[in-house]
């Protein structure tokens, strides 16, 4: 799940927010984005908005005007995979629309400055550099090579309010994720559960990960560390490429050594693809799709997805639980809004979780922000959920949630099992394994500039 689905955390959970991570060659599919430096304010459809006052406001930072706030956006588009983390692009644009039918932030309207990374390492540095002498923060960033825009953050101490997908900007002090690193603190509670329910089947695991990056990897080595604190074994594991799309020969070898569990963290795509060939090939173990969630999955996978299981950190934000969670009818609204061809996947539940903590922090920041402000701002929120749209963390310590859920497919739709409540998630801090010497951040002392 890591449920960062964004950044897998073996902790199960791990990935679904992750990932989300990391999702790493993975296709959110949905067709092509805007091209690398485009603006929009994200206004995008018929709205009525409320006029707010900008009586006082001036040109307080960079990005910062008095009717407007620019933020920037970097995420891989285009390449390696077509449409790769598009959702996190829409999601930024579909929350700036949300909020500037609200009539903006101290009637300052938010502009979203997007740009496509093309999965090149020099071209994220070259956009980040621009970013940071331009934008006010980076907000809700989804790039595999996401490390090399830290030489840029950290020379302008620019605000960075996302999902880093690799540890070196997960724990930078200029990071504030609302979904904080499973790298740094696993969830145990969903491999706990399979532990109790079927521990024979957790004694032969199957694992295929993401490994386009080294920080696409970093989730196959947290859930290495879960799986030995809790004594279980993994008898079969994978790095699999951005290009593959095909996972028959991992099928046969898993189905010779008897594996009775897969953990797969490739979204919803590819979870259809690897599920449809477990079919043909008779080959039915536990299917535990950390980050598999996603509008594509059912769609593309037919009969042969039922029964997968899905770790998520956030709500079934597809629909599913929408009457107990009113924000989910809210982002798929604005979703469908900017982009009704978008898949949506986990990154863009999580990219607009990022801009919700942006702004929170953006209203407590002052008429006239600085970067300074912000980040004060952003240093006081210590529990955060997005209106109930993901599991509650500490972004200012940089702690995880220590909460999840468990969804099936059944009978073609995606639905809250046991041992998960009807709304909401479970929680068991006791149940959160620290990994790498980690302890909460203290950000009190440190400083940026305006």
């Amino acid at each position: 799940m890591r449920f960062r689905t964004a950044r897998g955390g073996a902790a199960a959970v791990s990935v679904v927010l992750a990932a989300s991570l990391v999702l790493a060659a993975c296709g959110s599919s949905g067709g092509s984005s805007s091209s690398s430096g485009s603006k929009t304010s994200g206004s995008t459809g018929t709205s009525s908005t409320a006029a707010q006052s900008t009586t006082g406001n001036t040109a307080s930072a960079p990005g910062v005007t008095p009717t407007t706030i620019t933020i920037g956006q970097i995420a891989d588009i285009s390449q390696p995979v077509p449409g790769l983390f598009k959702s996190a692009q829409v999601a930024l644009q579909a929350y700036a629309a949300y909020i500037n039918d609200q009539g903006g932030v101290y009637g300052r309207k938010l502009v979203v400055d997007s740009r496509d990374t093309a999965f090149n390492p020099a071209t994220i540095q070259s956009e980040a550099a621009d970013i940071s002498a331009h934008d006010f923060a980076f907000v809700g960033n989804y790039t595999l090579f996401d490390v090399a825009a830290k030489p840029a953050i950290d020379a302008a101490k620019i605000p960075n309010i996302g999902v880093p997908i690799g540890d070196a900007l997960a724990n930078d002090p200029n990071t504030w994720s609302p979904v904080p690193s499973g790298n740094n603190m696993a969830a145990l509670g969903p491999f706990e559960y399979f532990k109790q329910t079927n521990p024979a089947a957790m004694q032969n695991i199957g694992v295929i990960y993401a490994a386009a990056t080294p920080s696409a990897q970093e989730a196959y080595a947290v859930l290495q560390k879960v799986a030995a604190d809790l004594g279980l074994k993994i008898t079969y594991a994978r790095g699999f490429q951005a290009n593959e799309t095909t996972f028959d020969s991992d099928v046969l070898k898993m189905k010779d050594a008897g594996v009775k569990f897969v953990w797969f963290d490739g979204p919803d795509n590819y979870t259809a693809t690897l599920n449809r060939e477990f079919a043909q090939q008779n080959f039915k173990p536990i299917s535990y799709m950390s980050a598999g969630y996603g509008s594509n999955l059912v769609k593309l996978g037919g009969p042969a997805v039922e029964g997968v299981y899905l770790p998520l950190q956030t709500a079934l934000f597809l629909g599913q639980d929408g009457n107990a969670v009113p924000v989910v009818k809210t982002f798929d609204k604005y979703m469908a809004r900017i982009d009704p061809t978008d898949s949506i996947a986990s990154w863009g539940a999580t990219s607009w979780a990022a801009a919700a903590l942006f702004v929170q922090a953006l209203k407590n920041a002052g008429q006239n922000p600085t970067r300074a402000s912000l980040e004060t701002a952003l240093n006081k929120i210590t529990s955060f959920n997005a209106d109930g749209l993901i599991a509650t963390s500490n972004p200012a310590a940089n702690v995880p949630a220590a909460c999840w859920l468990l969804a099936q497919v059944k009978n073609g739709q995606i639905v809250r099992i046991p041992p998960t409540p009807s709304s909401g998630f479970i929680c068991k801090p006791a149940d959160q394994l620290p990994l790498n010497g980690f302890t909460p951040s203290s950000r009190v002392n440190t400083t940026v500039t305006s």
